[in-house]
């Protein structure tokens, strides 16, 4: 009779709990093939928060996000995620939505329509049907004004959960403001143009990522196809450093930070990607690269102009000091900018 009453109690409680979990939550649960662990509470708060900022809702909801689980309440969950750049690359994939952007390195491109950003979550994309979890799409006519759109809604959310306003569908259901874009970063990260590393990044980190960045600038364009997959390897080097410093060094401060500097750290993740893509496309049939023309020149970018008027400087140019100064604290790099205002003097 003993064991009786204890099946009994548990299956009370097992119905208590599904009762107040989410239809969404028990959906995720049902696809899910581990352990009931602190790495399934983090897939489900990464799930619903793209739900929210759809403007959707749960049933359940406040019992869902105020319920504690290894530690953490959903909702204290999902700002963890929305905040730590490793977390948030773990549990979501951002995709620039067009096709194929023109590479006139290859012979068969076309130009091609820009969409906007979208952001799925890694697990539902490999595990649910589509009808059973949303994906997040933020248009705009260009990249970087769809992530700038894209993290004002995620940095829009985490105000919202502070405050308890749940009031998903009023706020994301419409365009609306609530976002300060007054806010600055405060961790005063730099960028390359396309690579971008925590303030905390030392200068010598800095110089062995740029040595590997600045050879990828000289020979992508390379007529020789052999030198072209050398750049592309040495830009993937790059691009894992940087993303290795954010890890190092804790990830995202705080809102403004997300806001400032997440979009370009999802973007080197998908140059990654993109440029191991190249690797393999010229591998496959080396006769489908054909570099770019000489006929046209090629506009110098602003980090090529710059080392090369601090290598200039280097050799006693004070006037290519002075210029590349003005370049590198345009592109917040201060260590070059340093160096570039010392060989001014």
């Amino acid at each position: 009779m003993k064991m009786k009453k204890i099946l009994n109690e548990w299956k009370k409680f097992i119905l208590k709990e599904s009762v107040e979990k989410s239809n969404l939550e028990l959906a995720i649960e049902a696809a899910w093939q581990g352990k009931y662990n602190q790495e399934l509470a983090d897939v489900k708060a990464a799930i619903h928060a793209l739900r929210f900022l759809n403007g959707g809702s749960v049933n359940n909801l406040e019992s869902y996000l105020n319920r504690v689980e290894f530690g953490k309440t959903a909702k204290e969950r999902i700002q963890a995620i929305n905040r730590g750049a490793s977390k948030f690359g773990e549990m979501y994939d951002a995709v620039e939505v067009y096709r194929p952007p023109l590479d006139r390195r290859f012979a068969d491109t076309s130009e091609k329509t820009f969409k906007g950003i979208g952001v799925v979550s890694v697990f539902a994309q490999n595990n649910m049907k589509s009808s059973d979890h949303d994906g997040l799409l933020t248009k705009g006519a260009e990249p970087e004004v769809a992530y700038k759109e894209l993290f004002k809604k995620f940095d829009l959310l985490d105000q919202m959960l502070d405050s308890g306003n749940y009031n998903f569908l009023e706020t994301f259901g419409r365009i609306s403001g609530g976002v300060n874009m007054d806010a600055r970063h405060s961790g005063g990260a730099y960028s390359t143009g396309l690579i971008i590393v925590p303030d905390e990044t030392t200068e010598e980190e800095n110089d062995k990522m740029m040595q590997h960045y600045n050879f990828y600038l000289k020979h992508y364009s390379d007529p020789a196809y052999i030198m072209a997959i050398q750049a592309e390897k040495a830009l993937q080097k790059a691009i894992k450093m940087a993303l290795s410093y954010w890890t190092k060094y804790g990830g995202f401060k705080d809102g403004a930070d997300i806001q400032a500097n997440k979009g370009a750290w999802l973007r080197m993740k998908k140059a990654l990607k993109n440029s191991e893509q190249i690797v393999a496309r010229i591998e496959s049939d080396p006769s489908s690269y054909q570099g770019i023309s000489t006929k046209k020149p090629v506009e110098m970018s602003d980090e090529e102009r710059a080392e090369e008027l601090l290598n200039k400087a280097r050799s006693g140019d004070k006037q290519a000091a002075g210029e590349a100064f003005k370049l590198f604290r345009k592109m917040r790099n201060n260590a070059k900018a340093r160096e570039a205002r010392m060989l001014m003097r």
